[in-house]
């Protein structure tokens, strides 16, 4: 657990956080929303490679769901990311991104990969600051395309950023 700023603590995420995680993607206009039997299982199984940010009151304000890849142990892939619209922290996003390097970064992971609609020009915005902030580079291409969905799903564009490096402290 790590105290953030303004009473947030960035933590690993338990069973109980999943419906507070689902109800986050919900009431987000650009995830696609998973059941909330699916965000029981991610916290059961991926925690270690996963955050919540919660406020002192207890509310989940923030997460980011993520996973170690099988091919690539090195790469953590960062699935999904969601913060309360009704409680809008400013850096919140990048403190959970860093959060997560920072603790990964003892088992070996060096580089961060997640996917994005080009049309989120805010998140785009948000991964290039972070990246710039560790001094990596960013890698773009696309990893679907529309074609893949079947539907007029926009291409999910796949950012890479690393290789970066951190202190291997281990943040619990």
């Amino acid at each position: 657990m790590s105290e953030w700023k303004d009473g947030i603590t960035l933590r690993r995420p338990t069973v109980e956080d999943a419906r507070a995680m689902h109800t986050l993607v919900a009431e987000s206009p650009v995830l696609d929303t998973n059941s909330v039997y699916s965000y029981l299982m991610w916290c059961r199984d991926f925690s270690d490679t996963s955050v919540v940010a919660q406020r002192e009151n207890g509310s989940v304000i923030g997460f980011v769901s993520a996973y170690r890849r099988p091919a690539e142990e090195n790469v953590l892939f960062a699935w999904q990311t969601a913060t309360d619209p009704e409680d809008r922290v400013p850096g919140l996003p990048t403190a959970m991104f860093s959060y997560l390097a920072r603790r990964t970064s003892a088992a070996g992971v060096t580089h961060l990969e997640t996917t994005v609609n080009p049309g989120n020009r805010a998140v785009i915005m948000m991964i290039n600051k972070w990246a710039t902030s560790l001094s990596a580079p960013v890698l773009r291409n696309v990893l679907f395309d529309s074609a893949d969905f079947g539907s007029d799903h926009p291409d999910e564009i796949l950012y890479r950023v690393g290789p970066f490096s951190h202190a291997h402290e281990e943040v619990a």
